[in-house]
């Protein structure tokens, strides 16, 4: 399933926002490397990181390796913590009624 390009992302839980933040700073670093791509996200994680997420505390993002298929989903509420791990499939919203709060499909 992983690759070489891909298995460098831990499958983790984190509780610390120090963590979470250089989380966004390797996904952004290996989607402009070409490793990676956005498949989902909720806000945009260029935002996230420069600190631009107004009052936006929980924050989902999926990616996808661009060699070998997997798809990996980074899941952050700032308040508790958080976590990256394999997803199945692409998060489409609409599977989950309107409840959900909107996000952008890439």
């Amino acid at each position: 399933m992983r690759c070489e390009h891909c298995d460098i992302i831990p499958l983790t839980e984190f509780s610390d926002p120090d963590d979470y933040m250089m989380s966004v700073e390797t996904f952004l670093m290996m989607i402009k490397a070409g490793v990676l791509e956005t498949v989902y996200e909720n806000h945009p994680l260029e935002l996230v990181y420069t600190g631009h997420v107004g009052d936006k505390v929980k924050f989902f993002h999926q990616f996808r390796c661009r060699k070998c298929g997997t798809i990996y989903g980074m899941f952050v509420n700032t308040m508790s913590g958080g976590e990256i791990k394999i997803n199945e499939k692409v998060f489409d919203p609409d599977e989950y009624g309107s409840d959900i709060p909107g996000g952008v499909v890439h």
